[in-house]
């Protein structure tokens, strides 16, 4: 990737220095991004990496699942519409972009169900034409490793998902769902070796490549029991990317990709989610320059 996907912070700062900035809980629900394609509906969300040795500087991505895209032709994302540097609920800004390496980039791991779709020229583009999209993205610095969670995170955690199981949503504000739920097993240790873990929430298809974060805005209970009170703390833990389900006959099937499409299906959900650790999107940095 060259440096026509890298934008200025500066500039986007301008934008949106002169407006009120909306509560963690809002920017959290600007995150995600709708992503839908000729054959189904999945979720993105916004990431910034940074650029090295300049600090002004950042790289703009979507960050979603492979499976997602996989196969279509055309990709639509539906942006939101930044009006005086503060978002536009509704009126959403369709950009159409096609599915090639020209557009997505692969995650270094082809197991790793992970693309990223790097936005620094829609913005760009949009911006020319007079048009400016609203994106709050995750950093690096959300990024917990292992080492710090197994230290600080308790064995279950309260956790959130924002995204659109099966493909549903506010489509007049064009705002997404918010769902809460618990990590089924710790988030840093290596679900049966892979770079996973499992979270109690179900995972209906369209909520491929949804958020996982721990957050907590009044105080918490740290893993030696200590209260910290009115302490608040936000980690973006993993990608949401599929989810065991069971069959009329009691099979269960391990691991099915969580895209939304209309067809009709007669498996049923386990409440459960496979979750990508969110350590693997810094991967991305290996490609992405």
């Amino acid at each position: 990737m060259k440096n026509l996907f890298i934008v200025y912070i500066l500039l986007l700062v301008t934008e949106t220095s002169f407006c009120q900035v909306p509560h963690i809980t809002e920017q959290l629900t600007y995150n995600s991004i709708r992503i839908e394609t000729d054959k189904a509906v999945g979720t993105g969300f916004f990431f910034n990496f940074k650029v090295e040795n300049d600090s002004t500087k950042h790289i703009p991505v979507i960050i979603t699942n492979k499976h997602v895209i996989q196969g279509a032709t055309k990709i639509f994302l539906y942006f939101r519409k930044s009006i005086n540097g503060s978002p536009e609920n509704g009126n959403a800004f369709i950009y159409e972009i096609p599915n090639s390496s020209k557009t997505v980039v692969q995650h270094p791991s082809t197991n790793i169900d992970l693309v990223a779709i790097p936005i620094g020229q829609i913005l760009q583009q949009a911006q020319k034409n007079n048009t400016f999209i609203y994106t709050v993205g995750f950093s690096e610095n959300e990024i917990p490793n292992d080492e710090f969670q197994k230290k600080e995170f308790k064995t279950f955690e309260e956790i959130f998902m924002i995204g659109y199981p099966n493909g549903l949503w506010d489509e007049t504000n064009n705002m997404p769902i918010v769902r809460k739920g618990i990590t089924a097993t710790p988030s840093y240790l290596d679900y049966n070796g892979k770079k996973e873990f499992l979270i109690d929430i179900a995972a209906f298809g369209g909520s491929s490549g949804s958020p996982i974060f721990q957050y907590n805005d009044s105080g918490f209970v740290d893993k030696k029991g200590n209260a910290q009170f009115g302490a608040s703390r936000l980690f973006l833990l993993g990608i949401l990317y599929a989810g065991p389900l069971y069959t009329v006959n009691g099979e269960v099937l391990k691991a099915i990709p969580g895209t939304y499409s209309e067809k009709v299906k007669s498996e049923m959900p386990m409440n459960l989610g496979y979750v990508i650790k969110s350590s693997e999107i810094l991967e991305f940095k290996k490609v992405l320059k």
